[in-house]
């Protein structure tokens, strides 16, 4: 029965596992480059907002989230270049 119960949790891993794992090509790649660019310039409004109001600082609610996001980014970014490493490799066959 343990080894039935082992077999069935390690499935539901690579399960998971692959559920993660998307396909992308360079058209998709390049949609989220732009809604990072609008993001970049909201928060770009923002500071220059503060800046020629003379405001030195305001309390803003969902920090961590955001260090996180751009943790999430820095990682997802990591990925995507091992990947495009990994194809080119396999493409030229070595």
């Amino acid at each position: 029965m343990a080894k039935k119960a082992a077999a069935k949790k390690k499935t539901a891993k690579k399960q998971a596992a692959a559920a993660r794992k998307e396909p992308y090509t360079s058209q998709r790649l390049e949609a989220v480059v732009d809604r990072l660019r609008e993001q970049a310039s909201k928060l770009q409004a923002l500071a220059r907002a503060m800046e020629e109001d003379g405001i030195e600082e305001v309390v803003v609610d969902g920090h961590a989230m955001l260090l996180r996001g751009l943790n999430q980014i820095d990682n997802f970014s990591d990925n995507a270049s091992r990947a495009v490493r990994e194809a080119r490799f396999a493409k030229k066959g070595i």
